[in-house]
């Protein structure tokens, strides 16, 4: 575990190595002053990104409806006219009750057999071939260079700088500057009595 480690770190230190290249040099800038300039070199990744076309396959659903044949058997009513004899004045106390036959519909029930159609759906996966645009994003490596530039010794001082730091401050007034007494017309001293 621990070899793995150090082998790790050699090569995360080589590749720091690497990608960064760094130089040193001093210059005199015009005003006298010395000046550590570092530049250093780094390489940094820019990733690209473009569009490839590709194929897919996909599975869309198809639905199909198909008739299945059943069996079944249902009731039907069957009409048919028949002598019936019928009883008359049967609850009439002030005749005699007498038989009739009277030609009458009857109806009965037949069970019949009938072939029903009965619609059946089913889903079938079907494959499908798209093209599309996929984004691939590759990255390349781009050197960068990073000055910076650090003041190491300073300029030497002369008369005349010192002159104007030396001199007082607030010795001049200017004509910007607000009054330092009141006027009798901002103050409104005129209306006091």
């Amino acid at each position: 575990m621990t070899k793995a480690l150090w082998t790790l770190a050699w090569f995360a230190a080589i590749t720091v190595a690497a990608h960064a290249q760094q130089s040193t040099s001093y210059e005199n800038g015009p005003d006298g002053v010395t000046y550590k300039v570092t530049k250093q070199v780094v390489q940094r990744s820019i990733p690209t990104t473009e569009y490839q076309t590709r194929e897919q396959k996909l599975y869309r659903p198809q639905v199909r409806t198909e008739y299945q044949s059943y069996q079944q058997t249902y009731l039907t009513p069957v009409t048919e006219y028949q002598w019936v004899p019928r009883l008359y004045g049967r609850w009439n106390p002030f005749i005699a009750p007498y038989w009739a036959h009277e030609y009458a519909p009857t109806t009965r029930w037949e069970a019949r057999p009938a072939t029903v159609q009965v619609p059946v759906a089913r889903t079938e996966w079907v494959e499908e071939t798209r093209t599309t645009q996929v984004p691939v994003t590759t990255y390349r490596t781009v050197p960068e260079e990073y000055t910076s530039r650090v003041a190491v010794s300073a300029a030497p001082t002369d008369a005349a700088t010192t002159s104007i730091v030396s001199r007082p401050i607030g010795s001049q007034q200017l004509q910007s500057d607000p009054p330092r007494e009141a006027s009798p017309w901002s103050s409104g001293a005129a209306y006091r009595r």
